[in-house]
């Protein structure tokens, strides 16, 4: 195992000459803490890691400080063994080097080493303070990586590429003037909202891509999933993440789900599902919201919505989405509210609903204050836009907001209603580049 370790650590030396496309989010590796980076299976998170190790190069660094593990590989999964083989096997390599104080240490998709959490904690403590790693898990690396480490690590989310990061992917400059450039702009954010933000899928062919998410949501249900935590059913897993994928942006009943397990005949306990839902939230398959309530307590106790993690997996995984561009939309704005304002530490992100209507999201703004945002494909139809406006404007009063907000995809503009001012805006140019943060007041 520790041939084979050394092995991997020169191989990756090759690797890191690859191509790789620089993402909006970079590490900065002179913070003095456990970087810690949660996201979704294929999202770039390896990528990120070359990306470090690769300007540590350009700075002067020499190989011999550098000890990049990729954890997955399935050579290391073969056996277990005693982490402190890398450290080892990194010593062995560099027999010259007469301390590892100064070496970075990434260690890639670090769920597969056991008892890796101590290991972490020992090279921090003993052995270098320049540590990344990296998971596909929220729930698992967050609460042990803070249990562990008491206040010494730092979590970062990667998610799929942003609109700005895809056009940025394909070459494409930013541009709403001229009737030319602004086409380009439209037609690439309509294949942005059906194809979604996987690097590796955005780069492809487009025939390949359907086959490419099928797999990544194999491997997510498989690895994630199925390999660490196994279920009693397969079947019944990916029937409830089925659903769960076509109720994308409505309230999700997983009392309804159970009940429909049971009617087939599968025997599962409802807490063995809400166990699996949370799992499946937790590797970043999707992402659930509360209804706004000023009471933290009746927040928690709402029905919750659920957001897919991506357009692109959406389509492949479930139909009857890919023509239905208001749902693509919401799920797409959800995902860039959360870039913006959300992370894994808390909520931020709600929606609203009573008795007289609904507002898509309701935005916590870091002042305390509450953002009502509606989101709509189109508000040509009077009929659509007055529902749309009315169900915003009872927002606005729950939260004491005087300023609310409509996505659309292709209109812009603004009016008063009661006091408020409503501020349409087009989802392409808010997300691609026009504006990052909401300017309220």
């Amino acid at each position: 195992m520790k041939d084979l370790i050394k092995d991997i650590l020169i191989d990756q030396q090759d690797r890191l000459k690859e191509n790789i496309r620089t993402r909006s989010l970079m590490l900065d590796m002179t913070v003095p803490k456990v970087q810690t980076i949660v996201g979704p299976r294929r999202a770039g998170k390896s990528s990120l890691l070359r990306l470090a190790i690769s300007g540590l190069i350009d700075q002067g660094t020499l190989w011999d400080r550098i000890c990049y593990v990729p954890l997955e590989d399935e050579r290391l999964r073969a056996d277990d063994f005693d982490p402190d083989i890398i450290l080892q096997a990194f010593r062995e390599l560099y027999p010259h080097r007469t301390g590892l104080k100064d070496v970075y240490f990434f260690l890639d998709e670090i769920q597969y080493l056991n008892h890796w959490e101590y290991f972490v904690n020992r090279i921090y403590e003993q052995v270098s303070r320049h540590l990344v790693i990296t998971g596909s898990n929220s729930r698992t690396l967050h609460t042990e990586v803070a249990s562990v480490l008491r206040g010494r690590g730092l979590a970062v989310e990667l998610l799929p590429l942003s609109f700005t990061e895809y056009l940025a992917f394909r070459d494409i400059p930013f541009r709403t003037s001229g009737a030319g450039r602004r086409a380009v702009v439209l037609a690439a954010f309509r294949d942005y909202l059906v194809q979604g933000g996987f690097p590796e899928v955005v780069l492809s062919h487009e025939h390949a891509r359907r086959s490419m998410l099928q797999e990544y949501f194999n491997t997510m249900l498989y690895r994630d999933i199925l390999d660490r935590y196994q279920p009693a059913s397969y079947r019944y897993l990916r029937y409830v993440l089925h659903r769960i994928a076509a109720n994308t942006g409505k309230t999700l009943a997983l009392n309804k789900i159970y009940n429909e397990l049971k009617s087939q005949g599968y025997k599962v306990s409802k807490d063995k599902l809400y166990e699996m839902a949370d799992l499946a939230e937790a590797i970043y398959l999707f992402k659930r919201i509360s209804r706004y309530d000023p009471s933290p307590v009746r927040r928690e106790n709402s029905d919750k919505k659920a957001y897919f993690i991506d357009n692109g997996l959406l389509n492949a995984v479930t139909a009857g989405f890919s023509s239905n561009f208001g749902a693509l939309l919401e799920n797409m704005v959800f995902w860039q509210l959360y870039r913006i304002y959300g992370n894994i530490h808390t909520d931020t992100i709600f929606y609203y609903k009573d008795a007289s209507g609904e507002c898509d999201f309701v935005l916590q703004l870091p002042d305390d204050s509450a953002l009502p945002i509606q989101v709509c494909w189109s508000l040509r139809d009077q009929d659509t836009r007055e529902r749309e406006i009315r169900g915003l404007l009872r927002a606005c009063n729950a939260v004491n907001s005087r300023t609310g907000i409509i996505i659309t995809a292709e209109e812009t503009g603004q009016e008063v209603r009661y006091g408020v001012t409503i501020d349409i805006r087009t989802a392409w140019e808010w997300g691609g580049g026009m504006v990052e943060e909401f300017e309220v007041g």
